[in-house]
């Protein structure tokens, strides 16, 4: 039956309800579905870390794109204030540019100007914190080290008389904004704070140690703080950036991690995902995977209740009476249209709800037909195509050994795997191991590929 009035409204409502956002933790469109699986829960693993250590930590939790993390902080920010922490939230994204390497003095400086702005901001504190800021502080001291800086909030004038660092260049500028360019201010102020690292360190350690001392004041002695700073796995660099970018992030969180270290506050850095492959065995790293919808075996048995899960997400986005109007009355069972859907996502939650969101907008009557299924499957299939040959000679390797084929750490083998993770033509999973399969969209591509060149070498 062609669709009226009121079924594109339903649908348009349906849409709506399937957007991708973080959702909160007690969002009653969220699934809990690590808490479900049978999995070691990251987040719970995380929280350990935390009461475990009494005075700080530094964590380092990462996700490949599509696995949640976001929410997944979001419920360890609401599991750790259960417990009376003081948790504070930041996002990296607000005073970083993700295209642009990261020098180690520019994250010392916005670590601290971020912890500044959040407890500045927390509704606990608002009123009981002294008046200045970090970046004030950050003005201060360098006034101190000849660089003289004017005006208010985070807007000044630099001058450098007879400094090289600085070129004797005057202009108005926000440090903050300014962190997240690539301007010759930035570059100067790199240069700069390169030869005064330890002092800015031991300003940046003063101030959270002052801010630590406010919290207590407020809240009694033993109070301990959280800091998580979301998206820094954002920080990948564009086409011509990358590989300075990937240097840049690999020394932060390799030979600079013990600066990066808060005093008295327990830190949990968001990083990319591909810091795996190159980090020290001995840095651990806590990683979000994909739900494994089929288990590591050569013919990959369907994992019922990663099914299940997936299934009870599209039930809470869309209830039994909205799956029953869309999917009619064999929607939810065994192989049946939301299976199919399913079985398409590769374990993303984030493609499962993408994937439907696209079939309701090529549904052209209700209940969805099997035409508008494969219509949506082949249109999600085809956005993985074409796969080049020495791509699928890569991939199909991963699909047969359950591993990464990685051969070596540098930078091109690095970007290249990341690049597979980020678009889902390789999915990382943990189901007792960790372990790696191509997404089910490509298997037969990926074989006919490998199967024409055979055929071709032959003749």
């Amino acid at each position: 039956m062609a669709l009226g009035k009121d079924d594109l409204d339903f649908l348009r409502a349906m849409h709506r309800k399937l957007a991708d956002v973080p959702l909160h933790p007690d969002d009653p469109l969220r699934e809990p579905i690590h808490e479900v699986l049978d999995d070691a829960d990251p987040v719970q693993l995380m929280q350990r870390e935390v009461e475990f250590n009494d005075v700080e930590s530094l964590q380092l939790f990462s996700g490949f794109r599509g696995a949640g993390k976001s929410t997944e902080l979001l419920r360890l920010k609401r599991d750790l204030e259960a417990q009376g922490y003081l948790v504070l939230y930041a996002d990296a994204m607000n005073y970083v540019n993700p295209a642009e390497p990261v020098d180690i003095s520019d994250m010392i400086l916005v670590l601290a100007g971020a912890f500044s702005d959040t407890l500045a901001e927390h509704p606990d504190m608002q009123t009981d914190i002294a008046r200045e800021t970090f970046w004030d502080r950050f003005k201060n001291w360098v006034a101190k080290t000849e660089v003289r800086l004017t005006g208010i909030d985070t807007k000044v004038e630099y001058k450098s008389p007879g400094q090289a660092v600085l070129g004797g260049v005057t202009a108005g500028l926000n440090i903050k904004a300014e962190l997240k360019t690539a301007s010759s201010f930035r570059q100067d102020l790199q240069k700069f704070l390169s030869a005064h690292l330890v002092a800015l360190k031991n300003e940046a350690d003063l101030f959270i140690e002052d801010g630590i001392k406010a919290v207590r004041a407020k809240h009694g002695p033993d109070k301990q703080v959280v800091f998580i700073f979301d998206s820094l796995e954002q920080l990948r660099g564009s086409f011509q950036t990358w590989e300075s970018v990937i240097r840049s992030v690999e020394q932060l969180f390799s030979v600079h991690i013990e600066r990066l270290r808060l005093p008295y506050v327990h830190a949990i850095y968001a990083v990319p995902p591909w810091l795996k492959f190159v980090l020290p065995t001995e840095q651990h790293m806590e990683i979000l995977p994909t739900v494994h919808l089929w288990d590591n075996a050569p013919e990959r048995p369907r994992s019922a209740k990663a099914w299940s899960v997936f299934r009870a997400v599209l039930r809470r986005r869309l209830d039994d009476d909205g799956i029953a109007r869309l999917f009619g009355p064999t929607g939810l069972a065994t192989d049946g249209p939301i299976d199919r859907l399913i079985g398409a996502c590769g374990g993303h939650v984030r493609d499962l709800l993408r994937l439907t969101q696209e079939l309701l907008k090529r549904t052209t009557s209700l209940p969805v037909t099997q035409q508008a299924l494969d219509s949506t499957i082949n249109a999600a299939r085809r956005d993985f195509l074409p796969i080049a040959l020495d791509d699928a000679q890569w991939l199909g390797e991963i699909a047969q050994t359950r591993d990464t084929g990685l051969r070596s750490v540098d930078h091109r083998s690095v970007e290249r795997l990341s690049n597979f993770l980020d678009t889902h033509r390789v999915i990382y999973f943990v189901n007792g191991s960790a372990w790696y399969d191509v997404h089910p969209l490509i298997r037969d591509e990926i074989d006919r590929v490998l199967a024409q060149e055979t055929e071709r070498a032959t003749k």
